[in-house]
């Protein structure tokens, strides 16, 4: 075989044909074509989830030798290489839902992105002046409050010189500046203050969101969620900052992804709102201190070498040049402060959200996606933590998982038989993570699942028929099956194996481990509210995070849902001056408790692996 010969590789319902060669996995011939399958462990061929089907053409292993699909049909592209032109057929997935964000953020406080239509007085030579004053002047006329000095409005850009020099050349009656606090950033000829607007990022491990807003309006006026593409590298940050700095070009590669998916985002918003790129004039952005490392092309492997710091707290703003973000050129585009370590940005907008920081009775705020951030306190003092979490909530490393989409079962009832809710009501493709929990749960409450996460082989004598036939050895491994092969979108059973309760367990114990360490802070018997934001904090079973011990000592009725918290912080940061002021302002004053330093952690992580008893 000839190893240096290229192949063309065609991909089912794309309109683009992509190079391939048999020195590179199919895989890596799809994300260097800008296809990103989901790859939770990276391309290591363990988590199975980067299925394809061929359906023209042959495959070998990395040894040449031709390879036979699995029991249904398909082949892992981080493991097969072409050996002549391919045809193939993707699994499909969806972008996993994030929970709500409230449209409409009316209020009071100044807006921190404005334009003010001027009327300016050009100079004469008997009354004469710069350009420069000519625009204080107009201003003054327009907000006097804005110039009580000439120096309170910032107009010192050679570039927005530049920009006036060409303007004034003819000497338009009307001029609009656009202003980011008070530094003016554009200037354009008649009055262009109704096209004002913003967009807010919440990027995530797994999903990614955009929310356009009309400023002016001070309103979400279109959403839109993608997948992030650096799944392919891996499921987990950890994947991720390997991924960065052991591949060559990792970095590179790893930043540009994630910027073209914003930008893909930004146009299917201006899509949905009719309006052009240039008329978005600022952007904030929130994600952990992992994402947001990569979205800046700044290497985060300091966050996996002792002592886990970030290698960085606060940015200033900068122009949308820097990460190739097509908003207008002259807007401005602004990180939110992180915290500490792997606790970013995106907590801090949390915080902020659901006003932890100006709370007078404390708040524990619980953040659970793909990573888990926690964060107790009120308006006196703040502390958080992170816990490896890992993406089981997010439906990788379970054998049926996947993101909650159209096809995913998203509630299990356990009774005189199974009861299954499918997202989309279509015929069920896997599990999400909200379901595994709930059956888990109804697994543990029906005596399915022992304490120590075992399934109970005695059980299938006194269940019903119709349940213990469910539970089932196959191959030497126990599972459970929720939805039968001939019932299911792929033909296989969809089940909850051993190995995914294990999976549970640890992401459980993890979560757990933290809230327990948090409470420490506060007094004992203290009155706690409990907020849960994030993908997965969203759409969880409370009853059931109950059940399999998810939230020591919490009552279900101290617990609520608030939605996209960081997507609703980063809104805000993005309209008003006073909360961008407070984004900062908790970055600097919440505590940071790292869980691994703490003599006791690893006994009680171990012993909150085990559910709790059914009473």
């Amino acid at each position: 075989m000839n190893q240096l010969r290229q192949y063309n590789l065609t991909v089912e319902g794309k309109n683009q044909q992509l190079k391939c060669s048999a020195t590179q996995t199919l895989l890596q011939s799809l994300i260097d074509g800008g296809i990103f399958p989901e790859a939770n462990c990276g391309g290591r061929g363990t988590c199975g989830k980067c299925k394809i089907h061929v359906l023209e053409g042959q495959v070998a292993n990395h040894q040449g030798q031709q390879v036979f699909p699995g029991d249904d049909g398909s082949y892992l592209a981080c493991q097969v290489y072409p050996r002549e032109n391919i045809t193939i057929r993707l699994k499909k997935s969806g972008a996993s839902l994030k929970g709500p964000i409230n449209e409409n953020f009316a209020g009071p406080g100044t807006l921190l992105v404005r334009k003010l239509v001027l009327t300016p007085e050009y100079p004469t030579v008997e009354n004469h002046y710069s350009i420069q004053e000519m625009i204080w002047q107009a201003v003054k006329v327009q907000e006097p409050s804005l110039c009580i000095s000439d120096n309170s409005l910032i107009l010192n850009d050679p570039k927005i010189l530049r920009q006036l020099s060409g303007i004034v050349e003819t000497k338009p009656a009307i001029m609009t500046i656009c202003l980011i606090g008070n530094q003016l950033v554009n200037v354009e000829i008649g009055d262009t203050a109704g096209e004002l607007f913003g967009v807010a990022f919440d990027i995530g491990t797994t999903t990614v969101v955009g929310m356009l807003v009309d400023i002016n309006a001070r309103e979400v006026i279109a959403t839109c969620s993608k997948t992030n593409p650096q799944s392919s590298f891996g499921a987990d940050v950890i994947s991720r900052i390997q991924a960065s700095n052991e591949i060559s070009g990792g970095l590179v590669k790893l930043a540009a992804i994630i910027r073209q998916c914003l930008n893909q985002i930004i146009t299917e918003l201006c899509a949905q709102a009719g309006i052009l790129p240039a008329a978005i004039y600022a952007a904030t952005i929130a994600g952990n201190s992992t994402m947001t490392s990569l979205l800046l092309e700044i290497s985060p492997v300091t966050l996996v070498r002792k002592p886990y710091a970030a290698l960085f707290k606060h940015l200033a703003p900068f122009l949308p040049a820097e990460i190739d973000l097509n908003i207008n050129p002259c807007g401005r585009v602004r990180v939110l402060p992180a915290i500490a370590s792997f606790v970013g940005s995106d907590t801090t907008a949390a915080i902020l959200a659901v006003d932890q920081d100006v709370s007078t009775s404390p708040l524990l705020l619980v953040d659970l996606g793909t990573n888990g951030e926690m964060v107790i306190g009120d308006s006196h003092k703040l502390c958080a933590c992170s816990t490896a979490a890992g993406p089981a909530f997010e439906g990788a490393h379970i054998r049926d998982g996947m993101r909650a989409s159209a096809g995913a079962i998203a509630n299990v009832a356990i009774d005189e038989d199974v009861r299954v809710e499918v997202i989309g009501n279509v015929r069920p493709s896997g599990i999400c993570g909200s379901g595994i929990v709930k059956a888990v749960a109804e697994l543990v409450a029906a005596g399915i699942i022992g304490p120590s996460g075992q399934f109970d082989k005695s059980m299938t004598e006194v269940l019903p028929l119709s349940i213990g036939r469910r539970l089932k050895n196959r191959d030497g491994k126990w599972e459970f099956v929720l939805v039968e092969g001939k019932d299911s979108a792929t033909g296989a059973d969809i089940s909850v194996t051993q190995a995914d309760i294990r999976q549970i367990q640890l992401v459980k114990s993890s979560i757990c481990t933290g809230i327990q360490f948090l409470l420490e802070q506060i007094p004992v018997d203290t009155e706690l509210k409990v907020c849960l934001a994030g993908a997965f904090g969203n759409y969880i079973d409370i009853n059931s995070a109950i059940t399999i011990g998810l939230f020591p000592g919490i009552t279900r009725d101290s617990i609520c849902s608030v939605g996209n918290a960081a997507g609703t912080g980063a809104i805000q940061a993005l309209l008003y001056s006073d909360k961008l002021q407070r984004s900062i302002g908790i970055a600097n004053k919440t505590g940071y408790l790292e869980l691994a330093a703490q003599p006791s952690f690893q006994n009680i992580f171990l012993a909150n692996l085990s559910f709790p008893e059914v009473v």
